[in-house]
């Protein structure tokens, strides 16, 4: 469905801009799954949910540079990225304090834009301007600059299909109490939003840093806790729309420069 989606995407852009790049990047990254609270455990000053343990993930993009502002991607998510978590108990009340966290391995398929904000140049090195002003022919100023990134912000939609677990739909236990981990819709959407740093050097693109919120625009899961502490027994509510933040590695690898070529045909 994304292979389909992003060529449909990359023809239509082609006949309306021309020719330009082609990029596949590979990522890898954390991703701190979300949750929300539907019924607070009344009584436990120590509850509250999301406890922002992380797990992996894999990002697999195809992505179309139109040109220098703006860069169209579809491609493959997957990761531990769904999942409910959350704090309980008081240290003056309870005498302790505990977390507890599960998450369900979900498959995504993003596709959206990136729109490029500025381009930065940080720290000059003085010593290289001796040998700048002696090299002869064209010169690229970014090699005085020892760090270097573009700034974008992306935007998209993606399908997500949460796997189906062993522990799903049924009574789980912890610690202090049990849990039921309830799938209530394995197909859903979701909508991001995030920035990307493209690092690179004399135009060449390096290391891509992403930066990512995604919020799932229905309910994924839904799970009953109850557990005993010496404040008594209590009962909370917790969701997830499968939202989640990640941070993320990726290396865009250059397939097609469409723009050489149509350079060597004339």
């Amino acid at each position: 469905m994304a292979s389909k989606i992003c060529a449909l995407l990359i023809v239509f852009v082609h006949n309306v801009y021309g020719q330009r790049q082609l990029f596949i990047t590979p990522s890898l990254g954390m991703a701190f799954p979300l949750s929300h609270t539907i019924i607070p455990a009344n009584g436990d000053k120590g509850y509250r949910a999301n406890t922002f343990d992380f797990g992996a993930s894999l990002d697999l993009s195809l992505q179309y540079q139109l040109n220098q502002h703006w860069i169209i991607f579809a491609g493959w998510r997957a990761g531990s990225d769904t999942g409910i978590s959350f704090l309980y108990g008081d240290i003056n009340t309870d005498y302790q304090k505990g977390r507890y966290s599960t998450s369900s391995y979900t498959s995504r398929l993003p596709v959206g834009v990136q729109r490029h904000l500025t381009t930065q140049k940080w720290f000059k090195l003085t010593r290289r301007g001796t040998t700048f002003k002696n090299i002869a022919g064209d010169k690229n100023e970014d090699m005085l600059y020892l760090v270097l990134f573009r700034l974008r912000m992306l935007a998209g939609f993606s399908y997500n299909y949460t796997v189906p677990m062993t522990d799903d739909n049924q009574l789980s236990s912890f610690s202090s109490g049990t849990l039921t981990y309830n799938v209530i819709e394995r197909n859903t959407v979701s909508a991001s939003l995030g920035f990307t740093l493209q690092f690179f050097d004399y135009e060449k693109n390096h290391i891509q840093l992403t930066m990512l919120y995604s919020q799932g625009l229905s309910q994924v899961l839904r799970s009953t806790v109850n557990y005993e502490l010496l404040s008594g027994n209590h009962e909370a509510t917790i969701g997830s729309r499968g939202s989640y933040l990640s941070i993320q590695l990726g290396y865009p690898i250059k397939l097609v420069d469409f723009s050489k070529r149509r350079e060597r045909k004339i």
